[in-house]
């Protein structure tokens, strides 16, 4: 069940009198909302005011739980505020160390859960949390001590969607016990027609559990709870497969296979049975009519361009695609612990995406679905590389070698064509900034890792003449994907862009003779080192590049 966002907030009705100071558990709500409401005004162009907003907004949800401690709605609202803000580039920018910030907001859920700890909303939500945790240790350490922090977080994430969807499924299934029981008894079709016609902007008493937030001023404020639908399960299915398949990663095979047997047990009943079956629900159900989305009031810009929103897709596109996302790291789980080689697990990778992505090559134009399609596939054809490379560092010699750098180059060849394809129109016009700048940096990590891979004594050479073109070719993909990050306000993206171009750059400048430091590579040390240890653990770079890029950044 996603998060209650309030990106942009509605406009309220004017004339609402309240006192200076709040009085009330409502009071402290509804001035900690026009808080926020000013934000999403000024969000996309000031992100700086629109922070200053939210942190009043939180600093009056604070104010009321001091006077309400036990007030649910106090703390879901903080804590939803808190990791929506974390979420947004342009806000996080404003507010410093990302990690720190979620691990505040984590704590801010876990005193709304234990306010309400049935509340399927707030445990979903902390379970998101607990996986942008996860993702954010990643980003801003080692790549060994984030593996150390990441693996319990996301070992409790998965615990609390399965929770989640456990529950889920249980409510639906009493609710369609009770509707099947109105159906015999004669009355459901009257009600089902008076929903029909209901207006579009009411929802009828029949389909929500509403409960007084507070007895202070009863009718201002309330908790609704929608009820439970296939599409809402299906958002859990496909959040419990995002953890799990980055959860799967995080295991080593020859410790901890077990585990990674139990969880993919575990995912493959998601991916297999339950997503299939909450389909089929949807695709028969018949349509229902959805009161028409209310427009966000104006937003302020002071000579900036409003931030571009990605379209959404549908909740069964985003479960499909998280079920064979978790397959293929089923099929690197099997390659790594040595139960399949590097043709099977290609083979495996390719049959998995192969539906999907003939599905994606038919479409009458491009959407976010089949864009999210193929990037998916473009990134399980670098985790192939990835883990081939992995294994070449203990295999050198082995008879198998040749075959497996065959299938490195195959994949890395496919991925950048499906990346090269993504990175032009009509698919630019579609994808946000934030998005192209991932699709340019993954460019620019194929073809640095091609270029290792044209170093090799057994490489072919063609494979071999191509290195230069390579190399060249990686510094322009990681300038663009710079580029984009600066639009999106990406900081910390913007960093890992520079670093790895300047990567490129000395690899570029040592490939040719040279070996002399240019002056802009000078005190990018730290941040080349950070970027340079993810590349070696991908097997982008090779570790005995490591010191000499380093030295030169000195």
């Amino acid at each position: 069940m996603p998060p209650k966002r309030k990106d942009f907030p509605k406009p309220k009705p004017k004339g609402k009198a309240r006192a200076q100071e709040p009085q009330s558990e409502n009071d402290f709500l509804d001035a900690a909302d026009d808080f926020e409401q000013a934000a999403g005004k000024w969000r996309a162009g000031d992100a700086a005011k629109a922070t200053r907003f939210f942190n009043r907004a939180i600093d009056m949800y604070n104010q009321g739980l001091k006077r309400y401690p036990r007030s649910f709605d106090l703390a879901y609202n903080k804590a939803n505020l808190e990791y929506n803000m974390t979420e947004d580039e342009r806000i996080i920018s404003q507010l410093g160390n990302k990690t720190a910030l979620l691990e505040e907001t984590l704590k801010s859920h876990r005193f709304a859960i234990s306010l309400n700890p049935t509340n399927t909303d707030i445990l979903f939500n902390a379970a998101q949390v607990l996986t942008s945790l996860a993702e954010a240790l990643f980003e801003a350490g080692t790549q060994a001590g984030a593996k150390y922090e990441a693996r319990p977080l996301l070992e409790e994430a998965v615990d609390i969607f399965t929770t989640c969807l456990e529950s889920q499924q249980r409510e639906y299934a009493q609710m369609q016990a009770e509707i099947a029981q109105a159906q015999a008894l004669g009355e459901y079709q009257e009600a089902w027609e008076g929903e029909r016609q209901q207006p579009a902007d009411t929802q009828p008493e029949e389909d929500m559990d509403i409960t007084s937030a507070s007895s202070e001023s009863p009718g201002d404020w309330a908790t609704v709870e929608e009820p439970v639908t296939p599409e809402t399960i299906l958002e859990t299915c496909t959040a419990q497969l995002g953890a799990l398949t980055t959860l799967l990663g995080l295991y080593d095979p020859n410790t901890d296979l077990s585990s990674i047997e139990k969880k993919a047990q575990d995912g493959m009943e998601t991916a297999s049975t339950r997503i299939p079956a909450l389909i089929h629900l949807v695709d028969s159900s018949p349509p229902l009519k959805t009161a028409p989305e209310q427009q966000a009031g104006p937003t302020l810009s002071i000579g900036s361009t409003p931030a571009v929103e990605e379209a959404e897709t549908a909740p069964k596109d985003d479960a499909i695609l998280a079920a064979v996302n978790f397959q293929a790291s089923i099929a690197e789980a099997t390659y790594r612990s040595g139960k399949s080689s590097s043709t099977e697990y290609a083979q495996a990778v390719e049959q998995t995406f192969s539906s999907l992505i003939k599905t994606a090559a038919n479409a009458s134009g491009p959407d976010l679905a089949s864009i999210n399609i193929q990037s998916a596939y473009a990134d399980a054809l670098m985790d192939l590389a990835s883990a081939l490379a992995d294994h070449a560092q203990h295999a050198a010699s082995t008879p198998a070698i040749s075959t497996d750098i065959e299938v490195q180059w195959t994949a890395l060849t496919q991925a950048q064509t499906l990346l090269t394809r993504l990175a032009s129109a009509p698919y630019t016009s579609i994808l946000t900034p934030s998005r192209l700048a991932d699709v340019f940096l993954a460019r620019g990590d194929t073809d640095l890792f091609r270029f290792r891979i044209s170093l090799s004594h057994i490489a072919k050479p063609a494979w071999t003449k191509s290195g230069s073109v390579l190399l060249a070719n990686a510094g322009v993909f990681y300038r663009g994907a710079r580029t984009y990050a600066e639009k999106a306000g990406a900081a910390e993206v913007r960093k890992t862009t520079d670093a790895k171009a300047i990567v490129a750059e000395i690899l570029k400048e040592v490939a040719s003779g040279s070996a002399t430091a240019k002056e802009h590579w000078k005190g990018k040390g730290t941040d080349v080192a950070k970027a340079l240890e993810q590349m070696v653990e991908e097997g982008i770079v090779g570790r005995e590049n490591v010191e000499g890029v380093l030295r030169l950044t000195q």
